[in-house]
């Protein structure tokens, strides 16, 4: 009787679990939200966008320490290169979105992804070296292929400034 008492748990258990299986390297529907969940932008402030691929970083808080780290790693290479090492300062940070799990769009590549924002007043100090257009141009090209620019004057050409 104990036997077959287990045999039912276990084989209700397992009906149960049916279609619960994660494998690895993919991510359960229910783990991430609609796209649509993403606050729109306010298209008068800069915006620093990540897709963060979740296999580089497994928590919010990572994505959004690894975020900062990289905007500010890539701001710094940018100064170096184009402002003589004088650094460069951005506008107020005025709010951010998330993060929040999601797929990334099909044009970033769809992979599983954590959005974040860091939206700031345009402009820039510090640089006179060189305008504006090049020095966000420069900072595209330093920043990782899972982070981009959108600046409130459409400064970057529509090529570097996706859709979000």
């Amino acid at each position: 009787m104990v036997i077959r008492t287990q045999a039912v748990i276990i084989a209700a258990t397992l009906v149960a679990l049916q279609g619960c299986t994660v494998i690895p390297g993919t991510t359960p529907l229910s783990d991430q939200q609609d796209i649509s969940a993403i606050p729109t932008a306010d298209p008068a402030l800069d915006h620093y966008i990540a897709w963060i691929p979740r296999e580089k970083a497994q928590t919010a808080t990572v994505a959004k320490a690894l975020t900062h780290v990289t905007l500010g790693n890539a701001r710094e290479q940018t100064a170096e290169e184009l402002c003589e090492g004088s650094r460069v300062i951005n506008g107020k940070v005025s709010a951010s979105a998330g993060p929040l799990r999601v797929l990334a769009p099909l044009w970033a590549g769809g992979y599983p992804a954590w959005y974040y924002r860091i939206s700031q007043q345009p402009g820039l100090h510090g640089c006179t070296e060189t305008d504006s257009r090049s020095y966000y141009r420069t900072l595209q090209a330093n920043l990782p292929v899972w982070m981009h620019i959108k600046t409130a004057n459409n400064l970057l050409s529509s090529s570097m400034n996706p859709p979000e």
